[in-house]
């Protein structure tokens, strides 16, 4: 008598055919669903400066030490993800899926989903790292002057800018 069991032979434990590939679908949803949701976690940074402060007799100073008659303005930068991140990582999935439709076999559209998930993995961390080395080399000290201008990354992050007076 061999060890090894053999399924019944019963109509109610055939499997429909494409469950693979469901299967395969699902898992690339759930990765991906789960990408989507982390990558924010790792995209969200703020930096400050005040130039200047406060002196002995309560009155303000600027950067040099010197007293002005109104407060320095500080400035906040804050790093958020790009909402277009998300749409990327739906445009792969989506793109994926049309792409399973039309694949000869099992094993081709395993492949494809396989590779979507390491796509939107891929864009997440292309993100998380463009994002937020742009970010640190972002001169916050300039921002005190007159005029300013920032260049965020775009496509993969978004830096605001908040400029208030020292309280």
């Amino acid at each position: 008598m061999p060890l090894a069991q053999t399924p019944p032979k019963d109509a109610a434990f055939v499997a429909l055919p494409g469950v693979v590939v469901v299967a395969g679908i699902r898992r690339t949803l759930i990765w991906t669903l789960i990408i989507a949701v982390l990558f924010p976690a790792f995209i969200s940074g703020s930096r400050g400066y005040c130039p200047g402060g406060v002196d002995g007799n309560g009155g303000f100073i600027d950067a040099s030490g010197r007293p002005v008659d109104e407060a320095p303005m500080c400035v906040q930068l804050s790093l958020g993800p790009s909402p277009l991140v998300h749409v990327g990582i739906a445009l792969i999935v989506l793109f994926a899926i049309g792409r399973v439709m039309k694949a000869s076999d099992e094993r081709a559209a395993l492949r494809i989903l396989e590779r979507a998930i390491q796509g939107a993995g891929l864009l997440a961390v292309i993100a998380v790292v463009v994002s937020n080395v742009w970010f640190l080399m972002t001169p916050i000290e300039g921002f005190s002057s007159g005029s300013w201008s920032v260049f965020s990354p775009f496509p993969f992050g978004i830096i605001s800018v908040e400029i208030t007076p020292m309280s």
